[in-house]
């Protein structure tokens, strides 16, 4: 579980990242990131694993891989950021290890991108 103040929760706040954050994909996820300095002191970092990824089960795994690997990285990310993560299907075929090393690359592109 990732700490409160770096949970992004609002629905509002999940639309306005997706549609004007700048987006890194991967062969597993799409990572969107919204730089947005004044509003907040925190990383904030949300989750999609909608029901194309596979059943309740394996989605609840995904997600624990996801917060496993961001909790890890959740100190190097700046705190003015905003983060969401969209798992893919391909995710599912992948070993912990492999997930670790692309979100976390992809998460560092994210970062990049977004001017932070």
């Amino acid at each position: 579980m990732l700490p409160k103040q770096n949970r992004l929760t609002s629905t509002k706040d999940f639309q306005n990242v997706t549609k004007t954050g700048v987006r890194v994909y991967s062969d597993i996820a799409v990572i969107y990131a919204l730089a947005n300095p004044t509003s907040q002191k925190n990383s904030e970092v949300g989750l999609i694993v909608s029901k194309v990824v596979g059943n309740s089960v394996v989605r609840h795994k995904v997600s624990r891989h996801i917060r496993n690997v961001v909790k890890e990285i959740l100190e190097t990310i700046p705190g003015n950021i905003q983060i969401v993560i969209r798992a893919l299907p391909a995710i599912t075929e992948k070993e912990f290890t492999e997930i670790q090393k692309i979100l976390s690359e992809s998460i560092s592109k994210a970062i990049v991108k977004a001017n932070v």
